[in-house]
């Protein structure tokens, strides 16, 4: 029998909606990637087999170190007609049983034979299988500071359900509810995406941007609220207008009597009009209505003064930062990666601590699981490029003068971060008193739409005097949104949305040690204790993982210039 305290497990979320691999010894997550940062295919749903062999190749492990593989899926759920009737496209995850092991088994170099598979279960490594929206409450409980706490779960879709409420105590989960697809107001938000123009699943929070350009009700509000009815047990979606469980057949995720309600639809690349504002600002709004709806029935049905919320509406920091207001719970976590990239981790905690108490819980306040590159590394990546460089005596120092003379700078530090956001070492970093910088970055950098907003990285003491947030709430992930006091309005203009919100992260001087002594140079310089944080990438690409891809899209954008360590690059 394995002790647990040398327990290792490697995690794995295939084919799905964006794979990943994530690797826990001990109880701690020490290595995990997205699949899309190795073969650079944004939202990659890929078998992850680059994440997987770097995970093990990191810890000098390999598979047959391991004590137990985990899957945040149940594919035997997936084997019933039910399934069969949705999508044709469904049915191969029934079979992930089979494939799972056919995959790995081929990375170990064996044989797949009918004696591989008996033994693969029986006495090599085992692969246990659980439930998808479980997974995302362990991500959610695991990575939070309580011990108890009820919980809510919403995104597109889990095996059969689209939402789950409960609760957990002492590492206990129960749950308390749901909502079968094909009733989902994660796929309702992406329906209404593709309708306006945007890619479903990757392009939701261009619609959450630019909601905010709608200030009040229109007509839109009635039209899109007869579609989907708030019930005792959650909502149903009115599939007389969708077409989203037939999706393996069709091209949009809406039908014809949806385009007689709203006609006409956004083509590709159309001029956005009022219209289409309207439309993303009534979706916001009943989106936000819907989960109201969804907290307070978690808290009707729960037990706790303390809620966790996770899924792919987790995402959305717009009405994350309005949880507080609603005034039904003491406190509320959302971690780093709620949506189905974090699903791994929350499937290697579950195995690993299902059966054993935790003592001592706190908070998981970084996301820094990726691969890291030493000076050396990098200037031996330089030199065979041939690129000129300087290294810096004072990086913190000589950057932020740059950045307070108005220079873009893509900025590459440490870890990767896991998860959709650039926290500080993956970033494009630039001056937030300059207004015009919004359109520079989108349109000169970031080749993406004028509306979308950046978010504001701030000093940790210094966030209460710039954001109306609660007082002792640290916002480590950018996970929420919050009201930037009037003041700053005319000081940080770059990064003050047209509401007058940020999407805000506290930098902590212990958790983000070099992006806060950067941040903290630039505010003894400008008094300003702020920076224009994004993601570093272009539209459409993953962030960045090596320093080959950081100089590579240095090179292809109006980036001034690229910090990799203590190394400075300019053009």
């Amino acid at each position: 029998m394995v002790k647990l305290n040398n327990m290792k497990i490697l995690s794995i979320y295939p084919y799905l909606t964006i794979s990943s691999a994530a690797l826990l010894i001990n109880g701690k997550i020490v290595s995990a990637s997205c699949e899309e940062r190795f073969n650079r295919n944004k939202m990659s749903t890929a078998f992850p087999i680059n994440a997987i062999n770097w995970c093990l190749k990191n810890n000098n492990l390999s598979f047959e170190d391991l004590d137990l593989i985990t899957v945040p899926w149940n594919p035997q759920r997936n084997i019933n007609d039910a399934s069969y009737r949705w999508s044709s496209d469904m049915r191969w995850r029934g079979e992930m049983i089979t494939n799972i092991p056919l995959y790995l088994s081929r990375m170990m170099n064996t044989n797949p034979s009918n004696e591989f598979f008996q033994s693969f279960y029986k006495n090599k490594v085992k692969i246990s299988y659980y439930d998808h929206h479980l997974c995302h409450a362990a991500f959610g409980y695991y990575n939070s500071k309580f011990s108890n706490a009820d919980i809510l779960v919403v995104d597109g879709r889990g095996e059969e359900d689209t939402c789950f409420t409960g609760y957990v105590s002492n590492n206990k989960f129960v749950k308390t509810g749901s909502v079968a697809y094909p009733h989902s107001i994660g796929i309702f938000y992406s329906s209404i995406t593709n309708f306006l123009g945007f890619n479903p699943g990757t392009d939701e929070w261009k619609v959450m941007s630019l909601a905010s350009y709608s200030k009040s009700t229109n007509r839109y509000d009635k039209l899109l609220e007869d579609l989907i009815y708030l019930t005792p047990e959650g909502f149903e979606v009115n599939l007389s207008y969708f077409d989203y469980y037939n999706f393996d057949r069709k091209k949009f995720l809406f039908n014809k009597k949806l385009l007689n309600l709203l006609c006409p639809n956004r083509k590709l690349n159309e001029k956005i009009n009022s219209k289409h504002i309207q439309i993303a600002g009534a979706l916001q709004r009943l989106f936000e209505k819907a989960m109201y709806h969804m907290v307070r029935i978690t808290k009707k049905r729960g037990k706790f003064s303390n809620l966790i919320v996770s899924g792919g509406a987790a995402m959305n920091s717009v009405f994350n930062g309005k949880l507080d207001k609603y005034n039904m719970y003491k406190d509320t976590h959302i971690s780093f990666a709620p949506d189905d990239s974090g699903v791994t981790i929350g499937a290697a905690y579950y195995g690993y601590y299902k059966n054993k108490k935790i003592k001592n819980k706190t908070e998981v306040t970084d996301n820094f699981y990726g691969p890291s590159y030493s000076d050396d590394n990098v200037k031996k990546i330089l030199d065979n490029f041939k690129i000129k460089y300087k290294k810096s005596k004072n990086i913190y120092l000589e950057t932020a003068k740059h950045l307070s003379e108005g220079k873009i700078i893509g900025w590459f530090q440490d870890k990767m971060e896991f998860g959709q956001r650039a926290l500080g070492n993956r970033s494009i970093l630039c001056d937030p008193r300059k207004k015009n910088f919004q359109d520079k970055v989108n349109k000169a950098v970031k080749f993406r739409e004028s509306f979308r907003p950046f978010a504001p990285a701030i000093l940790h003491e210094k966030a209460n005097d710039v954001f109306e947030k609660p007082k002792q709430r640290n916002i480590y992930f950018m996970e929420r949104v919050y009201k930037i006091k009037k003041k700053w309005h005319k000081i940080i203009p770059a990064v003050t949305h047209i509401d007058g919100t940020g999407r805000l992260q506290t930098v902590n001087k212990d958790i983000h040690k070099k992006f806060y002594n950067l941040i903290k140079e630039f505010y003894k310089i400008t008094d300003v204790p702020v920076l224009l944080n994004t993601s570093f990438n272009l539209n459409g690409e993953p962030v960045v993982m090596k320093p080959e891809d950081a100089i590579k899209t240095f090179y292809s954008c109006g980036l001034d210039i690229l910090v990799i360590g203590n190394y400075i690059i300019k053009k």
